[in-house]
């Protein structure tokens, strides 16, 4: 019985020195270790007791994933005040996957495009988690997320096995679109062509339609059912499975792109609606 006391001692010993090793590592070197997480062998490589924390209050609905390098856990709510029901989603999320705020390592934000206050409420938890745990952050952008999303779908790769253009659209306001091209590799992450836009809604009919070639669609459906009505008749369009954001390739994609940057992406011109006159109804006409 001592001798298997001895033992036993000894291994949780050593199993503690070895935890305390991990803890002493820099968060972005405890990231690439074990399991199988990434597309196109991006940062495959996490520890199974990793826990990372995905966050997206771009649009009318809430979004959040946690993975636990095993299996990715997701949520939505649509929701106005979307920083009042952010912390219960997150706590309910981290329960299911046995621990709490603590024990996150590493925080997964969408930057926008979208609402310019919501994008800040996901970015600003990423900072604060950032700043007194120690997290490591990385971030994603809308356009990459959907992009990612439709690139690794069973839809595009029979649209095209050889991979293409992919044309990614979102909802901005009334009549107003953003819309960013990505050239889509097999075993290889959507790469930019350009830098995003921001269009009205017939602009971004003659955006997409002078492309030219082939061109798959992947639009936030959920956002905007009437999107895809700016697509041209021959496009490809991604079917509604992919056409919205899905929780877990928030980390997936911000994990892909290595963006580290914790800037809101603004591509609507400030200043727009005042130096406009843009009316939001009786009594809220706005002057210059």
């Amino acid at each position: 019985m001592a001798r298997g006391g001895r033992r036993t001692g000894r291994a949780r010993r050593h199993k503690d020195r070895i935890l305390a090793d991990r803890r002493r590592q820099p968060p972005d070197k405890r990231l690439r270790r074990g399991g199988q997480l990434g597309p196109a062998g991006e940062d495959r490589g996490f520890m199974a007791e990793k826990i990372i924390l995905g966050l997206c209050t771009s649009g009318s609905r809430l979004k959040a994933a946690v993975y636990d390098g095993k299996k990715f856990l997701g949520a939505q709510k649509k929701v106005f005040n979307q920083e009042l029901e952010l912390f219960p989603m997150v706590k309910r999320l981290l329960a299911k996957a046995g621990t709490g705020l603590r024990g996150v390592e590493a925080v997964c934000a969408a930057r926008g495009p979208g609402r310019f206050t919501g994008i800040r409420i996901s970015l600003t938890l990423a900072a604060s988690l950032k700043a007194m745990a120690g997290a490591a952050v990385h971030t994603a952008t809308l356009f990459e997320i959907l992009a990612l999303q439709a690139a690794e779908s069973r839809d595009f790769r029979r649209w095209s096995p050889s991979g293409g253009r992919l044309a990614v659209l979102l909802h901005a306001f009334k009549d107003e679109y953003f819309c960013q091209f990505f050239a889509a590799a097999p075993g290889a992450r959507p790469a930019p062509e350009g830098e995003p836009v921001w269009l009205k809604a017939e602009e971004a009919k003659k955006l997409l339609a002078a492309g030219g070639g082939p061109l798959y669609a992947v639009a936030d459906a959920e956002e905007d059912p009437g999107v895809y009505a700016l697509v041209p008749p021959a496009a490809a369009r991604a079917p509604a499975s992919v056409s919205k954001i899905i929780p877990a390739y928030i980390i997936k994609a911000a994990l892909a792109y290595k963006n580290r940057s914790l800037k809101p992406l603004y591509l609507k011109p400030a200043k727009y609606e005042l130096e406009n006159n843009i009316s939001y109804g009786p009594g809220r006409r706005l002057k210059k």
